[in-house]
Formats: structure tokens, sequence, C-alpha cells
């Protein structure tokens, strides 16, 4: 033997290939020497195919010369010809090829862990099974024999049946040899097929028909179902190769010589029917058990990602809060001395125009810290309004006096429309305050010096409408999808390094707080934009 590898792996193949070849070549002939022997060559059954079919497809095409040198060894041991057994030998060998190349081709996985992977390889089968039949009948035909398409069937099915009983659990044993199983399911599956063995030995061998007057064919139903549901694809072509050696052996030892070809049929067909039907229901099965598996996986991947960005988001939120704390604490005696110096004035205009602009300055920056810190209490769902009947007219005024200052260094005009309804809401005026003058003031830093803004305000339904529109430089289709992502900037100009990107996304959760809605319009870069807020009015308004 060691010398037949080391041979083998100097000239053709690695010794581990040589030593696969070697166990495919002992295994394949001794089955098929044992059907030439024992099998009447009436029943067409060569279980040897579904062997050479699976090694070549588990161990490689490039075996196929260990294949024809088993099966011309086999046929001569039946004492053929050696022109039928050479021809038999190349049919043999070119069925395993073509079968294992279709079978790489579809990329099939041995362990028929998809569904597709047991339809391809049904289709597979069906398909090679084709080919020994077919070329028979060929010799017969080119030999003068006489020969009936009724018997082509017969071989067709016969092949098909081997093949299916064969070929998958050579796949599946051969793919993954190895398994493990705890106690219980080690019991569980002895038992099982405790069972399933009793039943076929009392239907096929006991000639047991019936049980308390129920056909005893459908109790085999019982323990393929739990093997098919329970155990996984590796036992269900155990079963399916098991039932099969009894109903055949059964067949052969109890059917009479003229009757064989018909029932032998008949139990070939039922075989095929129950394999392929049990074959598709085990794979759907383990099709969704891997599908479960994976979205188990995802799932859990998915909550750490969460876990982590909730953690993160929290380390965030919590610098922010600390960083606005800590910056305007010393900001308050700033803003005081500043006051103290505008209430003692000075003659000196440049002084004043410059505590003008100190004080401006300081207010914008006490703002932007406002609004990291409601951004903080945004985030973590603490923050709260206190609500009361508003009325929209005053609140709007009020949003205008406090942006008054940008309005007029920009030297820009507000444009009111309908601010002689009374309309009312009820809110938070100060967060309702908030909303209308992030608007106003974000209109203003996007709009040219001496452009005019517009507010409208108008009842529509049961809710008010309030739109700011300025005539200034746009928005692009990509930029009004992240338009109220926090710290999200439109381009990247000198008017947007003044700012954070925050104020929009405050006026979005204050509208949403108020149970209202924003939405943004824009035709493009350089054609202006618009803000649309909508509020559910109060009762009586």
């Amino acid at each position: 033997m060691r010398f037949l590898v080391n041979h083998l792996s100097t000239y053709l193949y690695t010794p581990r290939t040589s030593i696969q070849g070697i166990f495919l070549f002992l295994t394949y002939t001794a089955v098929a020497v044992t059907a030439f022997a024992f099998l009447p060559a009436s029943a067409f059954l060569f279980p040897a195919a579904g062997i050479a079919l699976g090694g070549l497809f588990i161990s490689g095409i490039r075996l196929w010369p260990f294949i024809f040198i088993g099966t011309l060894l086999a046929c001569l041991y039946a004492d053929l010809s050696l022109l039928m057994a050479t021809s038999i030998a190349v049919i043999q060998t070119f069925q395993a090829i073509a079968g294992a190349f279709l079978l790489r081709k579809m990329h099939i996985d041995p362990l028929f862990r998809r569904y597709r992977d047991t339809f391809g390889t049904i289709t597979t089968l069906a398909l090679v099974s084709f080919i020994a039949p077919t070329a028979l009948l060929a010799w017969y035909v080119l030999n003068g024999v006489p020969v009936s398409a009724a018997e082509w069937g017969r071989g067709y099915v016969a092949l098909l049946f081997v093949l299916l009983a064969t070929t998958p659990f050579v796949l599946r044993w051969c793919a993954k040899p190895a398994f493990g199983r705890h106690l219980i399911e080690l019991i569980e599956t002895l038992a099982v097929f405790a069972i399933l063995i009793v039943i076929n030995y009392f239907l096929f061998i006991g000639g047991t028909e019936t049980i308390l007057g129920i056909p005893l064919l459908y109790f085999i139903f019982i323990p393929f179902f739990w093997i098919a549901l329970r155990l996984r694809p590796r036992f269900v072509t155990l079963a399916v190769l098991i039932t099969s050696a009894f109903a055949i052996l059964s067949t052969l030892l109890y059917t009479a010589d003229t009757e064989l070809p018909q029932v032998l049929f008949e139990t070939e067909t039922f075989l095929i029917t129950i394999s392929i039907i049990f074959y598709v229901i085990v794979s759907l099965e383990e099709d969704r058990r891997l599908n479960t598996n994976l979205m188990r996986s995802q799932l859990a991947t998915l909550e750490n990602a969460i876990a982590r960005i909730s953690t993160e988001s929290k380390a965030k939120n919590d610098f922010i809060a600390i960083l606005a704390h800590e910056l305007r604490n010393p900001l308050a005696p700033i803003m005081s001395g500043i006051d103290l110096l505008k209430l003692k004035g000075t003659a000196d205009k440049e002084d004043e125009e410059l505590l003008e602009v100190m004080h401006s300055r300081m207010g914008t920056v006490r703002r932007l810290l406002d609004d990291l810190l409601d951004v903080s209490r945004i985030s973590e769902g603490k923050i709260s309004i206190a609500k009361e009947r508003v009325s929209l007219t005053d609140t709007l005024k009020r949003a205008m006096e406090a942006t008054d200052h940008y309005i007029k260094e920009r030297h820009q005009t507000l444009v009111l429309k309908g601010f002689s309804q009374s309309l009312f809401v009820n809110g938070d005026a100060v967060r309702l305050e908030q909303i209308f003058s992030n608007l106003i003031t974000n209109a203003s830093k996007y709009s040219d010096s001496g452009d005019a803004i517009t507010i409208t305000l108008l009842k529509k339904k049961g809710t008010a409408r309030i739109t700011i529109k300025d005539n200034g430089i746009g928005i692009s289709p990509e930029g009004l999808e992240n338009i109220f992502t926090p710290f999200h900037q439109i381009g990247d100009t000198e008017r947007t390094k003044k700012g954070l990107g925050i104020g929009l996304a405050l006026v979005k959760s204050f509208t949403e707080v108020h149970e209202g809605t924003i939405q943004a319009e824009s035709k493009g870069l350089g054609k202006g934009s618009e803000f649309i807020v909508e509020l559910p009015l109060a009762e009586n308004t």
C-alpha cells in the first residue's frame, strides 16, 4: 500500500489525494463486485454509481481513473466480455464525471444547509440518470438486441433511485465525517432510528400490512418527519439509505421473478418520492435554522452596536453639558462687567461702539452655549416644556425683537404677512420664541446685505402655518436631506463657519415637542429657501 501511494504521489497525485483515490477505488470496487454478485441483472441496480459521483465531487474529478479501473475490474469479475466491460466502465465513469462537474458548477454545499443545494442536487441526479440507460439502449440497438421503452424507463428509475439513496449520503457524511451530540441528543437519535428500523422490519420483512386497521406504511412517516425536523440532513440521508435497503432487500427476496421488474419499479418510485420529499423538508428546515441563527447573530451585533453608540452618545452629551456649564461660569462676570460699563456710559464714541460689539458677541456666545445645553437635554430626553395658551403674533414679534440686531447689522428688512390674525397655540412661549428666532437668524445669515425676509402667518385646517422665506444662497437637494441633522452645515463658506450647525436641529426638536411639523424647501442653490412650521391651534381659536 505504501509503495502504491508513493508511486502515485510521484507521478500523478499528492499523498493525500493518492490515499483518497485508493480508498475510493477499494470502496467503489467492493460495492460494485457485491452488486454484480448478488443483484439480478434485470433489476438494473448499481449502488456503486452514487459512490462514484459523490467521491469525485468530494475528492476531485481528477480521480476518475480509479472509478474507471474499479468498474472494469468489477465487470471482468462478473465474466463480462472485455468490450462490454470497457463500455460499461466508460459509461459509469462519464456519468460520475458529469454529475460531479454539474454539482461543482452549481456550487453545491454538500452539508445541504440551503434548500438550493438540495434542489440543485436532485436536479443534477435526475439529469445524469439519463446517461447510463440511454447509452445501454444505444448499445443494445447497435448490436441488434430488442429493447423496449419500458425497459429504458425501468433503467432510468432504478438509476435515479440508486443515486438519490446513495449520493446525498456520501456527500453529507464524507464532507464532514465527525459530529458531536450531547447525551440526550444521542439517546434521541438512537431511539428514533430504532423505531425506524422496527417499522421497516415489520413492513418489508415481517409482512405486517396494518396495525389497528391503519396501514403500517403510514407509520414510517413518523420517524422520517422526526428526523427531518430534529436531526438535520446527515441523518435524513441515513434514514433514506436504511429504508431503501429494507425495501429493496424485501422485494428481491419475496417477489417472484416474473413480477420482479414491475414490483421493483413501484418500490423504487415510492422510495424516490419519499427521499425527495424529506430531502426538501430537511433542507427547508435547515435553511430556516441557518437564517434564524444568522438573524440572532446580527441582532446581537446590532444590540452591541446600539449599546456602544448609546454609551458614546451619553459621554458626548455629558461632555457638552459640562463644557457649556464651565464656559458659562466665566461669561457671567464678563457680561456683568460689560453691562456696568454701559450703565456708566462713556464720552468716547468708539468706546461706546466697542461695548456694543462686545455685548452683542457675548450674547451670541451665551446663545450658542444655551443651544449646546438644549441639544444635550434633547439627546437624553430631558427637555421639558410648560404649555400654556400662547399668542403666535406676540411670540413672533418677540422673536423679531431678539434678532433685530442681526437684521439691522446686515441692513435687511422683514416683510410681515397675516399678522392681523389672532392665532393661539398651546405651548411653551420661550421655546416657541426660540424656534422662530433661530429661523429668522438662519434666514438672515444666509441672505445678502439689503435682502428682504418674508414672515407669513396663516390659519390652515386647525393648524397655524408660519413661513419664513428668504432670497439667499438656497439649499441643494443633497443639503435638504440633512438640513435638520445636528452639527450639519450648508456648504463650506465663511457664513457656515460662524455657527455650530445646531440651530435647525433644535428648531425641529422643539417643533415636534409641540406636536408640530417643520419642512425646508428650496429650488436649488442661489434660489433662496423657505422654512414652513405647522403647529396645532389651541381650542376656540
